[in-house]
């Protein structure tokens, strides 16, 4: 009997460590890809608060990327408006999805549902086969993902201040950190963050020695050690 405290005293420790865990692998890519729209911000001419605003309220980098690329006349606060609002319908869904399997009162998650990626959304769909989602490890996931958005667009946009504009023109940089990002996803999952770091290698190799990003070498150096990884 004297056991049963201290392990109910230990699980929050153990919730927070699982969450924390789990989102690892996703905080490497979210951190480049969320990089890159800051970089791509400050080049747009946008502000530091605008663009933190930007990524923390839409926190899809498909459509921030658009937007971002997309020529300002043809941009509009009503699309822009509706765009933003229509992505984000999928995190009601999400939510829905994830509601029987909530442990407690539900409405002691809004703040982690508030800010839930893609990323927190299938770590949350994972835990719930195996056990209920508490409210220490959905608020563990969902709030480290949020923070690695927020901070990578505000690393992008402080080493877009301080890169040389000829770095800044060149597009196939921000390219080849977008793939940097989301191709090591092709590995199984458990594999995800190796094939991440082996993109990321390339890249700066190929910058190094070559002097240019070359995305072709970017491309074929992580698809064949992502595979061989794999297959290992």
């Amino acid at each position: 009997m004297p056991v049963e405290p201290a392990r109910l005293e230990l699980a929050p420790h153990s919730e927070i460590a699982s969450g924390i865990r789990d989102a690892l692998p996703f905080v490497f890519s979210l951190l480049l890809t969320f990089t890159l729209i800051g970089m791509l911000g400050r080049r747009h001419g946008l502000d530091l608060p605008a663009m933190v605003v930007f990524s923390g309220t839409v926190m899809a980098s498909p459509l921030q990327l658009t937007l971002l690329e997309t020529p300002a006349h043809l941009l509009n606060a009503f699309g822009v408006l509706v765009s933003a609002l229509s992505i984000n319908l999928r995190f009601l869904i999400f939510t829905l999805s994830l509601k029987s399997s909530l442990k407690g009162a539900k409405a002691a998650f809004i703040p982690a549902l508030a800010v839930m990626a893609n990323a927190a959304f299938t770590l949350m769909s994972i835990r719930k086969e195996q056990q209920p989602i508490s409210r220490l490890y959905a608020n563990t996931v969902c709030f480290t993902l949020y923070a690695a958005a927020v901070l990578g667009t505000m690393a992008g946009y402080c080493f877009a201040s301080l890169a040389g504009s000829a770095l800044m023109d060149d597009v196939s940089v921000v390219i080849a950190i977008f793939i940097s990002a989301s191709l090591g996803k092709m590995a199984r999952e458990r594999h995800s963050f190796h094939a991440q770091w082996i993109a990321g290698l390339t890249t700066a190799a190929s910058l190094l020695w070559l002097g240019q990003i070359s995305l072709m070498l970017v491309l074929a150096v992580t698809m064949v050690a992502s595979y061989a990884y794999d297959r290992t």
